[in-house]
């Protein structure tokens, strides 16, 4: 018997959207909920990652296939509205007829979603965050120093997954080093840090984005690789909208990403990269 999901209706609180661009203002009013982090890539053409969230405000940009800090675009995402969003003129986000696609959530504990912001200190720390739940994936960018990474803890990307970390904006195996999370694993109340310049630089900005699991809802886990092509079946518990691969232990894969709105049937081809700024690519699937 499956438990009843504590969230019945999964787009009340993360959705994907399709949208072509139009060179001018535009919004988008499908989605059941205000979102408070919405992450934007072109489809049909080679453009950067825009990743927007309402704790740093509008008009903040974020790039996960760069190295970049924060930039302010005007023309950029602009508002978070009660059902959706507006976007300016950017081209990044919305040149004419270009294809998009937005990825969309809502922060709180019912999601498991949380966005903290703080200031970096240089030294080992905790960071209090409001998931209620312990994270079982966070990312961490550093948003005023240019080139720092994106730093990513996942529970089972290693046996001791807090000793190291994988990087959003490369295609990096897991590799060791105890100055990301200062080898101590996150709480339901706080995170840590240790020393490293992209997760705690003294005196620069940095945010993070925590994740914790909600059965029915999310999931954060792992599985083995067969090389076949009919590859090892992951259980969710749930249809996935969204699916983002990693491999873990090799150089291989840049985050490849999968919705269910660009492909709305098996198998699914179509994949975006968090760690690339190419456009679609149909050369592997899930």
């Amino acid at each position: 018997n499956l438990a009843t999901p504590s969230i019945k209706k999964g787009s009340l609180y993360m959705d994907a959207t399709l949208r072509t661009g139009t060179g001018a203002t535009a919004s988008v009013s499908s989605l059941g909920f205000q979102p408070d982090l919405v992450w934007i890539k072109s489809r049909s053409a080679a453009t950067d990652h825009g990743l927007y969230d309402a704790v740093r405000g509008v008009q903040k940009q974020l790039e996960s296939n760069t190295t970049t800090g924060e930039t302010t675009e005007t023309t950029g995402l602009t508002a978070f509205n009660s059902n959706g969003y507006t976007v300016g003129a950017l081209a990044q986000l919305n040149t004419s007829a270009a294809t998009y696609v937005d990825w969309a959530w809502k922060e709180g504990v019912t999601p498991g979603f949380d966005i903290v912001t703080y200031v970096g200190n240089g030294t080992n720390r905790t960071i209090s965050h409001n998931l209620g739940a312990v994270p079982h994936f966070i990312i961490v960018k550093n948003r005023t120093t240019s080139p720092r990474a994106w730093t990513v803890y996942h529970r089972n990307a290693n046996a001791s997954p807090a000793s190291g970390a994988l990087y959003l904006n490369l295609t990096d195996a897991f590799s060791a080093d105890s100055t990301n999370w200062n080898n101590t694993l996150p709480t339901s109340n706080v995170f840590s840090v240790g020393t490293a310049d992209r997760v705690n630089q003294n005196t620069d900005n940095l945010v993070a984005y925590l994740w914790s699991e909600i059965e029915g809802f999310s999931k954060f886990g792992s599985y083995t690789g067969n090389a076949s092509a009919d590859g090892p079946f992951v259980w969710c518990g749930f249809r996935p909208r969204w699916i983002m691969i990693k491999d873990a232990t090799a150089a291989n894969l840049g985050w490849r990403i999968y919705d269910t709105v660009r492909e709305t049937f098996n198998v699914m081809g179509g994949g975006l990269e968090a760690a690339d700024a190419a456009a679609e690519n149909y050369a592997t699937s899930v």
